[in-house]
């Protein structure tokens, strides 16, 4: 590396030593400096070892400085960090072999994302650079580079490969989750799935704990989409479906025990490619070698820092004043750094502003343990009043571990007497708590710690004596004991909810399949399917969780229980203090008469099967109750008598699908605040009188879709602020509704029926939302101009609005309007006068046709989304949109130009045009220089892009697929930013087929000029590029290896001849598309970090280079590639999995004979040309049965399938294989399960083309089978691709032990062989028999169209004789026997 001439030169210290540096720095500053050699170099400084490093000739020539080799001799030992990129640099194989030639030099490699074989034998990325150099330097030196890197590869050194996982270790509160979080934050974008799970430590407590992880880590992975597991095992199956082949990031924070992740992530493998993990934890031992690549300790802030931080807390500034400086500097050094600390802390003095507080604090803190997090925060604690310190633990030991929402907490805490709102507050000001932005509360797990260690102390032996219970096993073993007294104020006992899968009803398709088919072998089928149906339902009732009642008599302090999914044994007797009772999956019909809980404020029994909540006699229960929630409890029928209540402010019944009216006494309740009966599907009636309602704010009818009508008095109502009906049958508002004075939101979305608004709706002086998307309407009245709160009114898809009333105008706070997709045919000049107005949302339908110039107004607009109009062209006006940020402009095909004032729009950062027919774009373009994205896909008659488009310094995503564009813009390569570009054109492929003749491509491109101009090679941040038929002919540029971030490139669909040798530079390269490239010829050496190679349709193709350096290749398709004589290097593919060679005879054939055991063992598909499956598979529906202590491992699939070329089908050329045959799961001959078979390639021949598909044990044709399951093939009906005959199918289950064995197994016979060796006998040994004519083949069709017909008429009349004589009879002896038997039991 170089430096200058006077970064080392000599000092009077460095004298005194024999040796100025103790380490030399050698690396690739492109690939490291900023990275791992900055990180590396910290560290050893720290260490006090004195390591030279280069920082400067980031531009330098190929001589290296006199002043670099001295540093190389004048150092002790040298680090040589080997990158990708090493050996691209002349000047660092110089360095390389300079310290290979000093004597006696330690030399310490560090292998970084390279393998040292591939260092050692200077292939993989480093093949390429040493051909340049050999072609460019003396051949001596470079034979003296390559002795270097022989040298250094064969050193025992360090591999630093793509680290998958990261560790973060530290002590309690010094800032791993926060440091785990910003790095997620900052990388979330780049993965395709994500995955946060908090506080592994407490979930992982509860006895299920690791199964609830497993399931957040499916749900998150598979978006909801895959059903929850029950079992440790199966949770294993499932994670490792769901990340199958996906790059994933996820956060484990507070991880305790390496039990939690072994539950997770036994084998770091299991995760794709790419995937990042990332661990936090206060035990390094957690951090196993075999799991974590790179572990990172998380330290203290250092004196500069922390003092930032404690002033930010308690002084809202960055530094102390003078007066506190010297105070807080202390404070600082007894917290000992610690960020929770410090914000605790700090937060507790950020009211107290009197220097004697301070010294107050300072004096406590200097009485504890030094820097001891627990006892800091208990200063903080016990700085709380009691009520407040009550409320803490309240929430430290229950609450929170619930992910409780703040406001019902509060009404939790309100029951129990406290002022919630004010404590709350106060706790959330002192940092003890904070309030996410759902609204649920959160609290720091060292601060919810030392609250739960306060309580352990109150008894560290005995529980029964503790306040607060919140340990599964400490609350049963409290239940045990029904004598002693106990000082419990509070107890959550969650088993949760268990998610049970179900396969279809055996006995439903047991009962179908007899009515159907009454025969004796169905009637024993629904016999064993209902005595299996009994067995399971006896083994989930012996399952449930059971409590005896009896021990909470003995709670006199007893304020708040949770027992979820718990069944209740005894008298329901409560504590007279109970205050809070949540029991989701409450069992019971009803509540028995000797229920008892006369002080209850909140009662939570959502989930449960109550169909009646109490009876007559247990009526006055409800006297005190604040809070009712009912939520999904879908079999009651009637609301209770709460008649008798004066406090109750909530009353939740979402989802109460049997209820069908309201009684009457619900509209007398005037303490009511919050009645929410969303999802009641068959309500039709509310109470006619609802005068009583006088403190309603929230009336949630939302999903009540039997609704016709509101009570007209509903204007009584003073209190409402917010009143949902979407999808309700509602015709029309009550008149009254004009008194609703304080409603702010009024959302009657998807009402089909209502026609319009009454015209005192201008009254609604404090509405802000008004939403009626979807609605029947079919005009706005001019009073919604007298609005004057309004900020959001949304009246898309109203399909009968065609007008807007002038006086939407007046709506002065308005910020959103949206009127997509309503038939608004003119937007009134009055819109200009919304000052406010941040998103306009219009169009769809073609009705629009004019923008009013008026649009200048709208200075304070930010997104602007125009969608299928008839607009021509945009006003002038448009550019003075100076806050304008998105711009869309959605199939408006009538628009033929933007205006030059678009480039006034300086803060555009999004502009999407989509199927417009403008030419051009103007030249102000340019001026948009915080535009970030553009998008002008399907822009069919756009020409040209303008020259000032090279100005665009942070565009980095250029969409333009099929577009008019012949030819870029010199100034392209000035787009420094630009990481996506999409130039692609949509190729008219019309396909000439003659029988069995191969077929061709003509192809329909426009030949006008060079597309790509010189400058293009300057794209360095280019990382995708589709360039599919843009008619690149001739021969690819050399300087294409310039593009070095390029990881996608699709030149598909063009004429050129070659690609340059310089591809193999392309270092980072994961996929490379050239199908359908009929002119080319070969294909030179490729680089070594390909994932994917398609050269499918390239019938020119005559020769490939050696592919033995693409260890990651993961697919190769050749489909139709016929010239190619053969695939050197296919046996050392070691990654591929997906291999397609449809109608590639000549290499087909090679390509047996290359393919080893491990190949197939990893190939999930692989086409080729043949007629045959392996006789060894079954070529029959396969019953499945379990094997004892052997598992099933996988499936294979083995089809014949030909493509009747002579039928015709557009689809054909639009699909990248057959997606019509189908392997099929059936459950007593119903199917449960369908997957299509990836038979990639479509063949221009109508020969057979064999296809294996191999499926392993995560994918849902493996994990869904079980005993008596059937698995077989079939062809879709109708199939989606025209011609597509299905030959020959074969199954092969694989079983543990069937395809593991690794030695030589020449000498073992057939069934001692592997399943792999025995594919590879198959394929090696087997010519695909092509000479059979087609006339034998047409007659063995013949023949065995006739057995069929003959073998269904015998079938047909032995059905015929015997059906009635023997099985009815049985059958009804039997069903006689079941139904006995069942009542018996």
């Amino acid at each position: 590396m170089a430096i200058g001439d006077n970064a080392v030169s000599t000092s009077p210290a460095a004298v005194a030593f024999r040796l100025r540096w103790d380490v030399f720095l050698s690396f690739r500053g492109e690939d490291t400096r900023d990275g791992f050699v900055k990180i590396l170099y910290e560290s050893l400084d720290k260490k006090g070892v004195r390591a030279f490093r280069d920082d400067d000739g980031l531009n330098r020539g190929d001589e290296i400085a006199p002043s670099l080799l001295e540093a190389i001799d004048d150092s002790a030992a040298a680090i040589v960090v080997l990158s990708p990129r090493y050996a691209d640099s002349r000047w660092c194989l110089e360095e390389l072999a300079k310290i290979c030639e000093c004597p006696n030099k330690l030399i310490l490699p560090v292998f970084h994302r390279v393998d040292p074989s591939d260092v050692r034998r200077q292939k993989g990325p480093f093949e390429e650079h040493f051909r340049v150099h050999e072609q460019g330097s003396q051949n001596d030196k470079v034979l003296r580079w390559r002795r270097a890197m022989e040298k250094v590869g064969g050193t025992a050194g360090w591999v630093f490969k793509d680290s998958r996982v990261l560790g973060f270790h530290g002590m309690g509160g010094v800032g791993k989750t926060t440091l785990a979080k910003a790095l997620f934050n900052k990388l979330v974008g780049h993965f395709e799935l994500h995955s946060f799970i908090p506080n592994m430590g407490e979930v992982s407590a509860h006895l299920d704990g690791q199964i609830l992880l497993q399931n957040k880590l499916i749900h998150d992975l598979s978006n909801g989409s895959y059903p929850p597991v029950n079992d440790v095992r199966e949770g294993f199956t499932a994670i490792k479906r769901v990340v199958y082949e996906k790059r994933v990031l996820v956060v484990l924070d507070d991880v305790e025990h390496v039990r939690h992740l072994n539950a997770l992530m036994s084998e770091k493998e299991r995760f794709y490619e790419g995937s990042r993990i990332i661990i936090t934890t206060r035990d390094t031992e957690v951090l196993l070698e075999n799991l974590v690549d790179l572990r990172y300790e998380v330290r203290e802030l250092n004196r500069s820092q922390a003092l930032q931080l404690f002033s930010y807390h308690a002084l809202r500034r960055e530094k102390p004043p003078e007066k506190f400086l010297n105070l807080s500097e202390q404070i600082v050094s007894l917290t000992g750094n610690l960020p929770l600390a410090l914000e605790v802390f700090g937060s507790m003095l950020f009211d107290k502003r009197r220097i004697e507080e301070w010294n107050d604090a300072i004096r406590k803190l200097k009485e504890i343990r030094p820097a001891n997090l627990q006892d800091v925060l208990k200063i903080s604690y016990n700085a709380l009043d009691e009520q407040e310190k009550c409320i803490f633990l309240d929430i430290a030991c229950l609450l929170v571990k619930m992910d409780m929402d703040r406001d019902y907490a509060i009404d939790i805490l309100k029951g129990c007497g406290f002022e919630a709102e004010i404590a709350i507050s106060v706790l959330a000001a002192k940092s003890l708590i904070k309030i996410t932005q759902d609204n649920t509360l959160w609290m720091h797990d060292q601060v919810s710690d030392m609250g739960r260690q306060i309580v352990k102390h109150e008894d560290v032996v005995d529980p029964c004596m503790r306040s607060r219970l919140w340990n599964r096993d400490e609350i049963m073993t409290v239940f045990l004991d029904d004598e002693r007294s106990k000082f419990t104020q509070g107890i959550v006992l969650d088993f949760k909810k268990k998610s049970i899968v179900k396969d279809p009803d055996g006995s439903r398709i047991s009962w179908n399949n007899l009515r159907n088919s009454p025969n004796f072998t169905n009637a024993v089928s629904y016999f064993k399917e209902r005595c299996k149906e009994y067995r399971n339902n006896q083994a989930e009732k012996s399952s449930e969780v059971k409590i005896c009642t009896k021990p909470l008599r003995t709670m006199a302090n007893l304020r708040l229980l949770e027992t979820n999914y718990v069944n209740l044994e005894g008298k329901l007797k409560f504590p007279a203090d109970l205050r809070w009772l949540q029991w989701k999956g409450c069992p019971l019909k009803h509540l028995p008469s000797d229920f008892c809980a006369l002080g209850l404020a909140v009662l939570d029994l959502s989930d449960s099967k109550i169909k009646r909540l109490w009876g007559r006699y247990t009526e006055n229960m409800a006297d005190n109750l604040m809070v009712l929630n009912l939520h999904g409890c879908f079999n009651l029928a009637a609301i209770p008598n709460l008649s008798g209540n004066r406090k109750l402010e909530k009353l939740i019944l979402g989802y109460c699908v049997s209820l069908t009216e309201m009684d009457e006494h619900i509209g007398n309740m005037n303490t009511l605040i919050h009645l929410n009966l969303k999802g009641c599907s068959n309500l039709i009636k509310l109470p006619t009188d609802v005068s009583g309602l006088k403190r309603l704010q929230d009336l949630i009818l939302s999903g009540c879709s039997k609704l016709k009508e509101l009570p007209e008095n509903i204007g009584s109502m003073k209190s409402l602020k917010q009143l949902l009906l979407d999808e309700t049958a509602i015709k029309n508002l009550p008149e009254s509704i004009f008194r609703l004075t304080l409603l702010e939101k009024l959302s009657l979305n998807r009402c089909s029926y209502l026609k319009r608004l009454p015209l005192c709706i201008g009254k609604l002086c404090s509405l802000k939302e008004l939403s009626l998307n979807g609605s029947g309407l079919e005009e706005l009245p001019d009073s919604i101009g007298s609005l004057a709160n309004l900020e959001i009114l949304s009246v898309m898809w109203c399909t009968s609005l065609s007008v807007l009333p002038d006086s939407i105008g007046n709506l002065k706070l308005l910020t959103q309007l949206l009127i997509l997709a309503s038939p608004i045919k003119e937007l009134p000049d009055c819109v200009g006068s919304l000052p406010n107005l941040k998103e306009l949302s219009i169009g769809k339908g073609q009705f629009l046709s004019t923008l009013p110039r008026s649009i200048e107004g709208l200075r304070s607009l930010v997104e602007l989304q125009i969608e299928e109009t008839s607009i021509t062209h945009l006003p002038d006006q448009i550019g003075t949109l100076k806050s304008l940020k998105k711009l869309d402009l959605l199939k408006c095909r009538s628009l033929r130009s933007l205006p030059e004032s678009v480039g006034g729009m300086l803060s555009l950062n999004t502009l999407f045009i989509y199927e417009a027919k403008i030419r051009e774009l103007p030249e102000s373009v340019g001026l948009l220089e915080n535009l970030t994205m553009l998008k002008l896909t399907f822009c069919r008659e756009l020409l040209k892009l303008p020259a000032s488009i090279g100005k665009l310094k942070f565009l980095y995503r250029l969409l333009m697929e099929d577009t008019a564009v012949t030819e870029l813009p010199e100034s392209f390569g000035m787009l420094s930013s630009l990481m996506v570009l999409c130039v692609s054109k949509k190729p008219q492929v019309g396909v000439l087929r003659d029988n069995n003749a191969p077929t061709t491509s003509a192809i329909s491109i426009s030949q006008e000029g060079v597309f790509f101009p010189t400058s293009f090679s300057n794209l360095s941040s280019l990382s995708e590029l589709d360039a599919r038929a843009r008619n690149v002919s001739g021969k690819i540029p050399d300087d294409f290896e310039k593009l070095a971030s390029l990881e996608i490139l699709n030149l598909g669909y063009n004429h050129f001849f070659s690609l340059p040798s310089s591809l193999r530079g392309l270092s980072i390269l994961k996929k490379l598309l050239l199908p359908h490239c009929s002119e080319l010829k070969s294909l030179p050496p490729l680089p070594s970090s390909l994932l994917e190679l398609n050269v499918a349709h390239c019938i020119a193709l005559e020769s490939i280079s050696d592919l033995s350096n693409l260890e990651n290749l993961e697919e190769l398709n050749l489909t139709n590639c016929e010239k190619v004589k053969d695939i050197p290097g296919l046996e050392c593919l070691k990654s591929l999995k997906r291999l397609y060679m449809n109608c590639c005879h000549t290499c087909s054939s090679v390509a047996r004979k290359r393919l080893a055991k491990g190949s197939f063992r990893k190939i999930r598909n692989l086409s080729m040309p043949g007629s045959k499956i392996p006789d060894w598979f079954s070529q029959d529906v396969v019953t499945f049965s379990e094997r004892k202590n052997r598992p099933i491992k996988g499936v294979i699939v083995g089809v014949v399938v030909s493509l009747n070329h002579q039928i015709q089908d557009d689809l054909r050329d639009q699909l990248p294989g057959i997606v019509d045959i189908q392997a099929k799961i059936l459950k007593q001959d119903f199917p449960i399960f369908t997957t299509a078979l990836n038979l990639g390639g479509v063949p221009n021949r109508s020969e057979d083309q064999v296809h294996l598909c191999r499926y392993s044990d995560h994918h849902p044709l493996v994990t869904q089978l079980k005993n008596g399951y059937k698995i077989f093939v079939t062809k879709r009906e109708p199939p989606y691709m025209k011609g597509v005959e299905l030959k020959k199918w074969g199954l092969y289950l694989i079983y543990e032990g069937d395809d593991d064995y690794e030695g030589d197994e020449e000498s073992l016979s057939g069934s001692q062989q592997s399943i792999s060796e025995k594919l590879v006998k198959f394929f090696g040994t087997h010519e695909d028999d092509d000479c059979v004519s087609e006339r034998e083949r047409s007659l063995e069709a013949e023949n065995s169209v006739q057995e069929t017909c003959i073998r269904a008429q015998i079938t047909s009349s032995s059905n015929q004789a015997y059906l009635p004589l023997k099985f009815i009879a049985l059958s009804f002896l039997l069903l006689v026997f079941s139904w006995f038997y069942l009542r018996m039991r």
